[in-house]
């Protein structure tokens, strides 16, 4: 399965989705298509680098793989469009496009320009996929209402897939990741025992590394669980 992850805008979390939600359950090789922003490598893992200008070279070496995940960062978007055009039927080498949106109506706008983008190069809708990103856990069940603007759209145009339970929530742990580099499932899948570690520290800088890794996978395990639950949701029929 190849992915590609798309969004005219900035600060939706297209990296969050890549390295935290299709990373860790695809095992794919990705790469960042992006010049300004490091968001990949604040989050761990290995990802390949490519610009948006690169497309056709890009496509070729897609073409060799099984699966893959591409991460396109909203300075390069527009290039990376542009030249898929070019390349006609390119955007046949992707099997979904995954498209961050956050409830802020810039946002929305932007989500909705490139999905009527995409769609405009041929993407069938039952390939370009919404997930919602950034809610709040007591929101989940007023999508309707946050994302009033996307759903819609939905309803006017059809041009897109969406599924109610692609959702992923709001939790101090994204933010918690940076400093760590490391992935949710990183810090959700460790077994040190950081309890022990805490009863046997001795000075307060181990009590504190050790009380902190304890919050922490505490919050991964709850994102983990929201995430595998998201995933099933975004690629469900």
């Amino acid at each position: 399965m190849k992915i590609a992850i798309i969004n005219f805008s900035g600060n939706v979390g297209k990296t969050t989705v890549a390295r935290q939600l299709l990373a860790p359950r695809m095992q794919a090789p990705e790469f960042a298509i992006e010049t300004i922003n490091s968001g990949a490598s604040d989050e761990g893992g290995d990802t390949e680098r490519w610009k948006g200008k690169e497309f056709g070279s890009l496509q070729e070496e897609l073409m060799l793989l099984d699966s893959a995940i591409v991460d396109i960062g909203a300075s390069n978007v527009e290039e990376f469009i542009k030249l898929m055009g070019q390349f006609e039927g390119s955007h046949e080498e992707f099997d979904y496009y995954v498209v961050p949106v956050v409830a802020e109506k810039k946002q929305q706008a932007d989500t909705m320009n490139t999905i009527l983008t995409l769609s405009n190069l041929g993407v069938p809708p039952q390939k370009i996929r919404v997930i919602f990103n950034k809610v709040e856990v007591d929101e989940g069940h007023a999508l309707d209402s946050a994302f009033s603007m996307l759903f819609a759209f939905h309803d006017a145009s059809r041009r897109f897939t969406i599924h109610r339970d692609a959702v992923i929530f709001h939790n101090e742990i994204y933010d918690r990741l940076r400093a760590l580099k490391k992935t949710v499932a990183d810090v959700a899948n460790d077994e040190t025992d950081y309890r022990a570690r805490l009863r046997t520290a001795t000075d307060g800088e181990e009590k504190a590394n050790a009380v902190s890794m304890i919050s922490a996978q505490r919050l991964a395990k709850s994102a983990q669980r929201n995430l595998d639950a998201a995933y099933a949701g975004l690629f469900s029929s």
